[in-house]
């Protein structure tokens, strides 16, 4: 009976493991690895770029009131309803920029000296590391910083509750007292520098935390919008004093208009004119909008003369610039 033939298996030697051995590809847990830190590094800029989108979202609000606030002050001075005359959004993102940029500027230029003391003489008290009387001299002046602060919250609540005797000749004042009122409040207990305390006990002081923050922020947004209120209204002011500045303005109209007196001549200019033979003069312009002229007589007053409102269409101007004096 013949043997069974048994299957030869070729043996390969192993290769040295030396440095000359030949380079394998990496494990799978590599590209694992690469594909987890990509997702990551997606998902960070996805939360950058949530973050970047509110605020200036954030921001566009505010400086959209803002500009509101301007624009109304300024045409309410003339008897005008700034939200008839159709401004856009960023119409009043631009008006917006002197009522809100320059009190944040102030802020800033106020902030970065202040930090720079608390960096260089607070910090080493808190850190436990200053000398025992800078330390006395520190927690007095958080006594202090306690005291007139919740002094300024009482004058600002009396202002509050009696607006016509308190409120009224504060004015921006007002909301200003009660911004650094917290704000003194808020810094005095991170002065005090109390023990550690349980979760439970915390609670109390993170609420007071998340109050005075909104205080704060309340009463900043107050002060700015009365800013802006002044602003408006001064320049208002301005406008009416200096009307020779405003562009003259000749009228030409299709049919007559309720435009006379305070100065104002019309001619009709009779047929051979064409389409427009109305013809108004001593016109200062106010403003315009896409369909609607603003015009100022050139002897306006406050509280001596009207506004016309006159549509766009179915006329034609011809501005003349005032004559600037040479430099």
């Amino acid at each position: 009976m013949p043997e069974p033939v048994v299957p030869v298996v070729p043996v390969v030697p192993a290769q040295p493991a030396g440095p000359d051995a030949p380079e394998r590809p990496g494990p799978v847990a590599e590209t694992g690895e690469s594909v987890r830190a990509g997702a990551l590094w997606g998902s960070a800029m996805w939360r950058v770029a949530g973050t970047v989108a509110t605020q200036t979202a954030l921001i566009s609000a505010v400086l959209y009131y803002f500009g509101t606030i301007r624009l109304r002050a300024t045409f309410d001075y003339f008897g005008v309803d700034a939200s008839a005359l159709g401004f856009s959004v960023a119409d009043y993102l631009i008006h917006s920029v002197n009522a809100a940029f320059q009190p944040l500027i102030a802020v800033g230029l106020a902030a970065l000296p202040a930090l720079t003391l608390h960096r260089r003489i607070v910090v080493p008290v808190l850190r436990g590391t200053a000398t025992p009387r800078r330390t006395r001299w520190i927690r007095r002046g958080a006594r202090v910083c306690r005291t007139a602060g919740m002094a300024g919250c009482a004058l600002s609540a009396a202002g509050l509750l009696d607006r016509g005797r308190i409120g009224q000749p504060l004015g921006i004042a007002l909301p200003l007292i009660l911004a650094g009122s917290v704000g003194l409040l808020a810094y005095g207990h991170a002065l005090h520098g109390r023990p550690a305390q349980p979760e439970e006990a915390a609670i109390p002081a993170r609420l007071r935390s998340l109050t005075l923050a909104v205080l704060a922020v309340t009463a900043l947004l107050w002060a700015t919008g009365l800013y802006a209120q002044r602003i408006g209204r001064d320049y208002a002011r301005y406008l009416a004093a200096n009307l020779d500045g405003r562009p003259r303005v000749v009228l030409y109209a299709a049919e007559r208009l309720a435009i006379a007196g305070d100065g104002i001549e019309s001619q009709d200019l009779g047929p051979l004119a064409g389409r427009y033979r109305i013809r108004y003069w001593n016109l200062r312009l106010l403003a315009q909008r896409d369909d609607v002229l603003l015009l100022l007589p050139a002897s306006w007053r406050p509280g001596a003369g009207p506004v016309y409102v006159v549509p766009a269409a179915d006329t034609r101007l011809d501005l003349t610039l005032p004559p600037r004096p040479a430099r």
